[in-house]
């Protein structure tokens, strides 16, 4: 009998880590929530600026690297709290930045279309968002892997970009991620471009997501 339950034992380890492993590839079916890195470059007409995200549960550190790799700035955000920090490393300075105003809706077109292709070992979907009002066509290249952080990130940002704005009105948006985005004028001129170059998921310390011990705080005259 004692044989018999450490055999049984052994077995559902060996089960609960092929079920891991399994679910640990890029486009698996997980439950828990996208943790690890993900590096990005974003192109606006003649100027491309590469970014990595590290991402925590709600917390979420964005590095801006210069063209020699070397971290230009950080910003530390953490999506429940609503708050956004961002970091020089250059002058070992952090100021808190305020919340900026939401943004308003627009009037969008949006086709979730039949298209799929794979990027980086994710099948994703092609999603296209137009608003005749603004000029502009934005497609999208999505993958989906319980990317859970990517819209209260961006709703915590408000950014202004069309790229992030037409993709946190999409409906359904929750856990997924656009691999590749690109914006053109409705005459087919393209104005931005964002692509992921590598997602890598791994366990992060916390500590990434403090302000780095020395760092001083930037008062507002």
């Amino acid at each position: 009998m004692k044989r018999i339950l450490t055999t049984l034992k052994l077995t559902t380890v060996v089960v609960l880590l092929g079920s891991a492993i399994a679910g640990s590839g890029p486009g698996s079916a997980t439950t828990a929530p996208f943790e690890g890195t993900i590096e990005f470059t974003k192109t606006i007409g003649p100027v491309t600026s590469r970014y990595v995200y590290y991402v925590k549960n709600e917390k979420v550190r964005v590095e801006e690297l210069g063209e020699d790799g070397n971290v230009q700035g950080i910003m530390l955000i953490n999506t429940t709290k609503n708050t956004v920090v961002a970091l020089s490393p250059e002058r070992k300075m952090f100021i808190e930045v305020p919340n900026a105003k939401p943004n308003n809706e627009s009037n969008l077109k949006i086709d979730k279309t039949k298209n799929v292709k794979t990027i980086k070992g994710y099948e994703c979907a092609e999603w296209k968002v137009t608003c005749t009002e603004d000029g502009r066509e934005v497609s999208y290249w999505v993958a989906k892997d319980n990317f859970n952080f990517f819209i209260p990130l961006l709703k915590t940002l408000n950014r202004k970009d069309k790229i992030a704005m037409y993709f946190v009105e999409i409906p359904e948006n929750i856990g997924v991620f656009p691999l590749v985005g690109y914006e053109k004028k409705t005459n087919g001129v393209e104005l931005s471009r964002l692509e992921v170059n590598k997602v890598n998921k791994s366990l992060l310390k916390d500590l990434m997501f403090d302000i780095p011990a020395g760092f001083a705080k930037f008062e507002r005259e």
